[in-house]
């Protein structure tokens, strides 16, 4: 068993479950496929104190169409019936066993499977457990049966025949001894965690806020990395996108784009012959478009990023001549503004755009930058090529760089604090 300070540990990764050893039925199955097998096999169940229960549907592969429940797998730690519905039906007698307050059912993610089950036969389910709802008070935070059950045995349980056709008109072995390992590991949990210490219930809540701060986190940078994945695609075709950036939110595109800067200019309605900022993903980045670095501007870089996971002001440097991006993004002396951004999205656009990004505020020329999302323009967000989903609903003011300007004989000005 997988324990840790004598409780189970909370997560397993797919990887260790791949190593360890197969765990299987190794009882008797009996196939139900005809009415005269249902007597007895029902007669049997009605003795057990506690069962396993999963159930299997044909699998469908077009949205929208699902299938009625063909088996339900009935387990002991001895003997599992696999009851073949779409041959005989859901019996009423099999439906009375669901019924039956004194026999324990035992299922993972249950609601489903009985749901399945009522469709066939109307029954109302009584002593139904399902281990999803138990597994947190022992400590575990895996929802999956095979996950459990190694975190548990230290076993695994293959799915090799999640998707075959639990409608075909003969089983293979290989198929019932799957269906029978469901069901009779569900049952396997339960009475192992039975004989288990149960977490202090202020333990559980601890872990259940930590696991959902976990799962909105999680769900969070799988956004972020859809919003980058639509944003670069536009940025690729020359289009303009506005974004969240480590300071306000930002006009943006392809910095060695002549037409998406042009464009750009067009949807701030901008003087031709100002000069904008533009973002990279790294220090090293920078040597692409600064042909001779000053070495004052070297040791803002180094200063200027993250110690610790830490990242102090945002710092934009002008230097003093650049190379490879598009006219009009230039000041009139050839210097041009670049920070290296750690803000995770915008950081993340410049990585996947492999090149610089214009970084404008989102604001018609002359009128006032707004601090976040919400004080943009109507007009602004009606121009956009795309507008990013990541960070729209923060209220906090957003601050700008400071900017500091680095002459070709490491002469410094600051422009800003």
């Amino acid at each position: 068993m997988l324990k840790h300070a004598e409780k189970y540990v909370p997560h397993i990764s797919k990887e260790l479950v791949n190593l360890l050893p197969l765990a299987q039925f190794d009882g008797e199955v009996i196939i139900v496929d005809q009415e005269d097998q249902i007597e007895d096999a029902v007669a049997y169940l009605n003795q057990a104190r506690v069962i396993g229960i999963d159930t299997e549907s044909r699998p469908s592969f077009t949205r929208g169409i699902h299938y009625p429940t063909a088996l339900v797998q009935i387990a002991t730690e001895e003997r599992c019936y696999l009851f073949r519905l779409s041959k005989i039906g859901m019996p009423a007698s099999l439906a009375a066993v669901f019924a039956n307050k004194k026999i324990c059912k035992v299922g993972l993610a249950f609601r489903d499977d009985l749901a399945g089950l009522r469709r066939l036969q109307p029954f109302v389910p009584a002593n139904c457990i399902d281990v999803q709802q138990v597994v947190a008070q022992y400590g575990i935070m895996e929802l999956g049966l095979q996950k459990i059950f190694a975190i548990i045995f230290g076993k695994k349980i293959s799915k090799s025949q999640q998707l075959t056709n639990w409608e075909a008109e003969t089983l293979t072995p290989e198929q019932a001894r799957y269906a029978s390992t469901d069901a009779w590991a569900t049952l396997l949990i339960y009475k192992a965690l039975a004989d288990s210490t149960k977490l202090p219930k202020k333990a559980v809540e601890q872990m259940k806020c930590v696991e959902h701060e976990a799962q909105t986190q999680h769900q969070r940078e799988i956004n972020m990395h859809n919003d980058v994945a639509r944003a670069v695609e536009v940025l690729n075709k020359g289009g303009v996108i506005l974004y969240p950036t480590d300071t306000v939110w930002g006009i943006g595109c392809d910095a060695t784009n002549a037409e998406a800067v042009e464009k750009l200019f067009k949807v701030k309605e901008r003087e031709k012959g100002k000069s904008v900022l533009v973002l990279v993903d790294t220090p090293e980045r920078v040597a692409d478009y600064v042909p001779d670095i000053p070495q004052a501007a070297q040791t803002l870089l180094e200063v200027s990023a993250p110690e610790d996971g830490i990242s102090p002001k945002p710092l934009t440097i002008i230097y003093p001549e650049a190379r490879g991006v598009a006219p009009g993004i230039q000041a009139e002396d050839g210097s041009l503004g670049i920070r290296v951004t750690y803000e995770p999205l915008s950081h993340l656009l410049c990585e996947q755009l492999g090149k610089p990004l214009v970084s404008t505020s989102a604001n018609l020329s002359g009128h006032p930058t707004p601090a976040n999302y919400a004080e943009i323009e109507t007009v602004i967000v009606s121009r956009m090529d795309y507008v990013c989903r990541t960070r729209r609903n923060e209220t906090k003011p957003a601050q700008p760089s400071s900017i500091v300007k680095v002459g070709k004989h490491n002469e410094i000005t600051i422009i800003r604090k």
